[in-house]
């Protein structure tokens, strides 16, 4: 179901249809959505729109679930953890 959501909702990016994406993306978000790509989308879809408190809020759901929720072996973990983390800290800078 989840990544039929990311599938949908990049079409709806492709539409033009953003608000559409966004609600798939978000439910994605809420329910602990264990990749990247829901929290990718929606911080580039929010920063093009500046959002930057929904950037902020994506991103640290993002690195709760890699923090948490990721177990512990999976080869990308750490890196998209780090990453998360980097861009957190630059939304943090953005909105001071």
């Amino acid at each position: 179901m989840q990544v039929a959501r990311n599938l949908l909702g990049k079409g709806y990016e492709k539409e033009g249809q953003l608000d559409k994406a966004i609600e798939l993306y978000e439910a994605n978000v809420n329910e602990g959505f264990e990749g990247n790509f829901p929290y990718d989308r929606l911080c580039i879809i929010y920063n093009k729109m500046n959002r930057y408190a929904d950037v902020k809020r994506v991103l640290e759901r993002a690195v709760y679930i890699f923090e948490n929720a990721i177990y512990k072996d999976r080869g990308d973990k750490q890196s998209k953890l780090d990453k998360f983390r980097k861009q957190l800290e630059k939304a943090n800078e953005n909105i001071t």
